[in-house]
């Protein structure tokens, strides 16, 4: 047992160690007037909460140029900066300054704010990918039961590069409400279904885009709220629990919203901050479905953004529902995390004004879901990292991408080569220089190594277009948009695998 935990804790402190050494990169809008990226959109949100009244946060005043960074994500995220803003407070008034502070690059305030998501980190996060890989191994049935594929499996998630690159290297908060989806999924896994509620609410209400899992989570609860033999409950206790989870929800959406509940004008102001239809289809070049094929069909520049917002709308509901339609019907743990996997890639690719970070919220059930498929979550989570490159290269983290990537993929090799008793036949694609095919393979395993190789020589052969060849002058964008086709076309297919493997029970 001491063992045990000693195994844990270095893989943890190594987690902690990849994240404090991004952090001393480079990241998102450094020396870059006049909006200085998100570094500067998050230290702005605490100038703005502790220095205004609550009232004010998203409304355009005199003190709060909304053009200027102003605050578009739910009230929790507003709080959490309001309390990082008064700790900065403590450590130099200068940092959140009122108006003076804009673009402030100093050392001790980088310091700072790097410290403030080691710290989301280390409370939230990495406690949550650790009981979250410990609740998949409890929790569903699986056949890889030994100690090598655990301690793997949680290697993988605390090195995973996507996420320690925008958070710790790019700078986000992402790690706060990817943490708490991953507790609610625990919670759900070891059957706590009103923690669950509780725990995935505060997860929406730190960042919107948590509805990509919002679906699942409604599905999957409601299913256990079904009265009958299938759950073993009276209509009366069906019932109950039905409200008991819907008063939970409301109950904290009430307490976190209870500033602005009062005037329907504050309300609706949050609302258009937070879902911003004018922004448009996409940003710059993002891996999903109308960035991939805009190149064929201007849909971007030929349709009026409200209508887009419509279609994108349909296009997401109708991708999303077959999985969530069979979560209800088959409400088992290990088909919650396949829809999990399905419905934020159906949000993700066809979903209105997405982002190329917003594959995070993909990854996070896949990296839970690895032992349930490990070739194909690893080749996900590999290409989702590749499909971000163009923002991580614009921030000054092209090292520190190749440095993970590196460490994530190699990291098998080395379990390997420590003797580990991983299972061959799903491992051997990815031993770097242990290519053998004269072994007897299904024609799927033949396929899947193939396939990866060939995606990795594509990911390299652009890597390198990209750095050594310079793109004609009338496609200044050229190599970053080959990448998000390139990487969108994988999410695609990804899609109709998992979607299939869901469906179909395989």
């Amino acid at each position: 047992m001491n063992q045990k935990w000693a195994v844990v804790v270095f893989i943890v402190a190594f987690g902690a160690f990849l994240r404090a050494t991004v952090s001393l990169h480079s990241y998102s809008g450094s020396g870059k007037p006049p909006m200085f990226g998100d570094f500067e959109a998050q230290r702005h949100w605490q100038e703005i909460t502790v220095n205004l009244p609550v009232k004010d946060w998203y409304r355009n005043t005199t003190d709060n140029d909304l053009l200027y960074w102003g605050l578009d994500y739910p009230p929790l995220t507003a709080y959490h900066s309001w309390a990082c803003g008064k700790i900065a407070e403590l450590v130099d008034p200068a940092f959140v300054s009122l108006h003076s502070s804009r673009g402030i690059s100093s050392d001790s305030h980088k310091l700072f704010m790097r410290l403030t998501v080691l710290l989301a980190d280390l409370l939230i996060y990495l406690p949550a990918v650790f009981w979250g890989c410990s609740a998949v191994w409890k929790r569903i049935q699986l056949t890889k039961t030994s100690a090598s594929w655990k301690i793997l499996h949680l290697f993988l998630a605390m090195s995973f590069p996507g996420q320690i690159l925008i958070d710790n290297g790019h700078f986000q908060y992402n790690n706060i409400s990817l943490g708490f989806t991953i507790w609610a999924i625990v919670s759900l896994l070891h059957d706590h279904i009103f923690l669950a509620s509780f725990l995935f609410t505060l997860a929406l209400n730190y960042k919107q885009m948590s509805l990509y899992h919002a679906l699942p989570f409604f599905f999957y609860l409601l299913a256990k709220c079904v009265p009958g033999q299938r759950n073993k409950l009276s209509f009366g206790e069906a019932l109950k629990r039905l409200l008991g989870i819907a008063g939970v929800v409301v109950a904290t959406f009430f307490v976190l919203w209870l500033p602005w509940i009062t005037n329907l004008e504050d309300l609706l102001q949050i609302l258009r901050r937070i879902f911003p239809i004018y922004r448009g289809l996409f940003e710059d070049k993002v891996a999903n479905f109308w960035c991939t094929f805009n190149a064929i069909f201007k849909f971007k520049d030929a349709i009026p953004k409200e209508k887009m917002a419509i279609y994108c709308l349909t296009a997401t509901i109708a991708s999303v529902l077959p999985s969530s339609i069979n979560l209800f019907i088959n409400s088992s743990k290990k088909n919650f995390l396949l829809s999990l996997i399905n419905a934020s890639l159906g949000f993700f690719l066809f979903s209105f004004q997405v982002h190329e970070k917003s594959i995070l919220l993909v990854t996070l059930p896949v990296i839970l879901a690895f032992p349930l498929d490990p070739v194909m979550c690893i080749w996900l989570l590999e290409i989702a990292t590749f499909s971000m490159f163009p923002l991580l290269q614009k921030d000054g983290l092209f090292v520190a991408f190749l440095g993970l990537q590196g460490i994530f993929l190699l990291s098998i090799r080395l379990f390997h080569l420590l003797g580990s008793k991983l299972e061959k036949r799903n491992m051997d694609f990815l031993l770097l220089g242990h290519f053998n095919l004269s072994r007897k393979t299904s024609w799927k395993d033949t396929l899947t190594l193939w396939g990866f190789y060939l995606s990795l020589t594509g990911q390299i052969s652009l890597l390198i277009g990209q750095e050594f060849s310079k793109p004609p002058e009338n496609l200044p964008y050229l190599y970053p948009y080959l990448i998000s086709a390139f990487s969108g076309l994988h999410f695609m297919a990804f899609f109709l695998y998992f979607n299939v493997k869901q469906l179909f029970s395989l």
